[in-house]
């Protein structure tokens, strides 16, 4: 009888033990250790915030249990903090939101309807223009804030748009668009007319690279109709089928630098990504996009791909079309603030106040002092391949 309390007693102390043990772990898991870890954890998997949203919130209640709230487009992400959140043997309920938000957007695909569209960076107009999409480029919808869209553009970047510059539709929708017979405009500007004639009434205007469906024809015009519907006609010299246009664009060092000298003298705009005005990396972009591929958006991002070229040697390894990245050293890491596109010569051209061509010669009379001093680094798009920021148009899948 001993022997066996002695047992009961041991078993008694064994699972006191074990509830202890597991009482002091959990006080040892607080909201502020759970939170840092998860910023640590998406630092690492969501470096930048342009291209991909990612936040994650964590809260304990009263009962002991934690709440997982936020948003992200990123599921691998998502999973990636629950996973890990897990190990620590917490009860956690999940709420952090994956985006899109199909439940309440059933209509998550979109085109854009208008010549440019403006993006910012917060559902305001008073807030700061980040970039420009074009009509016909196909957007991601990603939430909405009263009139506002938050979008994800091809090149991935993010941004908030009047839902009035998009067209929402299903995937049947937008599978029909992409199956429908469309043209692409080739000229930086021009417009859309009511009847075959360039005196009859503006229905839109139009920038390069718009793509409208195709309807018909009737002499030098082609018939089209915007992504909203309006109908109209495009002088026939200024288009091109765009299905053939994309699987047939050749981006050659000159075709680079005959679109680039398309927009001299247009006016900078911060954010501006358009024939309409342009910043140094949306000239690049526009450019690029004009010769078939989609480059990412800012300088900073557009420094970190294509093929590096070296900048000794008095320039001898650049060539046309080559990216010039400017900035400064920080902390002995470059930190990128414009770019521009080499031309040969020693010469580049950029958006700098207008649209302008510049020197990396000292002895020229165009010669960018601080361009020269504070030139880091050059970037070639031709030849890239397998590379993650640089997408042929005829291979992204929205198009």
């Amino acid at each position: 009888m001993k022997l066996m309390k002695n047992i009961s007693y041991a078993k008694w102390i064994c699972t006191l033990s074990v509830i202890l043990i597991l009482l002091a772990g959990c006080k040892n898991v607080n909201e502020i250790d759970l939170q840092s870890e998860i910023d640590k954890l998406t630092a690492t998997l969501v470096p930048d915030q342009r291209m991909t949203i990612c936040k994650a919130v964590i809260r304990s209640r009263p009962d002991g249990t934690f709440l997982l709230s936020g948003e992200t487009t990123d599921p691998m992400a998502k999973s990636e903090i629950i996973n890990t959140l897990n190990k620590h043997g917490i009860k956690l309920t999940d709420s952090l939101l994956l985006l899109p938000d199909t439940i309440k957007i059933k209509k998550y695909k979109g085109i854009v309807s208008l010549s440019v569209v403006n993006l910012r960076k917060k559902p305001n107009h008073a807030a700061e223009l980040v970039l420009q999409a074009i009509m016909g480029t196909p957007v991601l919808i990603l939430k909405t804030d009263d009139s506002w869209l938050l979008v994800q553009t091809p090149d991935k970047y993010i941004a908030w748009t009047p839902e009035s510059s998009v067209v929402a539709m299903g995937s049947t929708e937008i599978g029909n668009w992409k199956k429908s017979d469309r043209i692409i405009y080739l000229q930086n500007t021009g417009w859309i007319y009511s009847s075959p004639s360039s005196d009859s009434q503006v229905v839109g205007d139009l920038v390069g690279g718009s793509i409208l469906e195709k309807t018909g024809e009737s002499g030098n015009f082609t018939a089209v109709r915007t992504p909203d519907g309006r109908m109209g006609f495009v002088e026939k010299q200024s288009v091109r089928n765009f299905k053939e246009w994309k699987n047939t664009v050749n981006c050659t060092e000159e075709n680079i630098c005959n679109v680039a000298m398309t927009f001299m003298g247009l006016p900078y705009l911060w954010g501006g990504s358009s024939s309409k005005g342009v910043d140094c990396s949306g000239l690049v972009q526009s450019v690029f996009y004009r010769n078939g591929f989609i480059l990412q958006r800012d300088a900073s991002l557009l420094a970190k791909h294509g093929l590096p070229v070296s900048i000794s040697d008095d320039y001898m390894n650049l060539k046309n079309g080559d990216l010039l990245f400017f900035g400064t050293e920080e902390n002995g890491k470059p930190h990128v603030t414009h770019v521009g596109i080499y031309i040969g010569h020693k010469k580049f051209i950029n958006s700098s106040g207008l649209v302008q061509i510049n020197s990396l010669d000292s002895t020229q009379m165009n010669y960018r002092h601080s361009g020269m001093s504070h030139l880091l680094s050059a970037r070639r798009i031709i030849g890239a391949t397998g590379d993650t920021g640089i997408i042929a148009v005829s291979q992204h899948p929205w198009y």
